[in-house]
């Protein structure tokens, strides 16, 4: 046979052939127990979660309290600068405006310190509920058998039956087990 002819029968032989998967190799299985979750509500929404939001409005109602206070301060000094300025000498006048810039620079430095506070305080408490949330979630996927659950945010599923939603159950399941 020519090397042509022996090509069209290889191919002629193989050609609806299905190829078994290699050996120890699994197949993928088909998705078929799919939910979503709503991590968002999860934080908002558990007794622990509005707990941790309540901490943070008071650390953020007194860190406010400190800045408005110390922002006030220097208003008033600078006023009171603003009214003595002509009966300062150039030099006295100098000096003042100097520490009171540095009293400015000390203000925004302490603003984005407590800022920088909050957030991590914010990421702090987000982390350890989500840690939680993700164990019942796991709970729950067990429980239902179900494959896979996606994370159901604005930005990532973009649409979901409701009937797929699990975020109550984990929810409930969350404040039952994190009283």
């Amino acid at each position: 046979m020519s090397r042509r002819l022996t090509t069209a029968f290889v191919l002629a032989l193989t050609a609806g052939v299905v190829v078994p998967p290699q050996a120890g190799a699994a197949a993928p299985a088909k998705l078929e127990r799919v939910a979503v979750v709503q991590i968002q509500r999860v934080l908002l929404e558990t007794k622990e979660g509005k707990k941790a939001r309540k901490d943070l409005e008071k650390t953020f109602a007194r860190n406010k309290a400190r800045l408005d206070a110390k922002r006030s301060e220097l208003e008033k000094k600078i006023r009171d600068l603003q009214r003595k300025a002509p009966m300062l000498s150039e030099a006295k006048l100098a000096e003042r405006q100097q520490a009171l810039m540095r009293e400015q620079a000390d203000l925004e430095q302490l603003a984005m310190s407590l800022q920088q506070e909050i957030a991590d305080k914010e990421a702090l408490l987000t982390e350890k509920i989500y840690r939680k949330a993700a164990k019942i979630v796991e709970q729950i996927a067990l429980e239902e058998k179900l494959q896979i659950v996606f994370v159901r945010g604005e930005m990532t599923v973009l649409y979901a039956d409701p009937r797929l939603d699990i975020t109550n159950r984990v929810i409930l399941a969350y404040d039952k087990k994190h009283r």
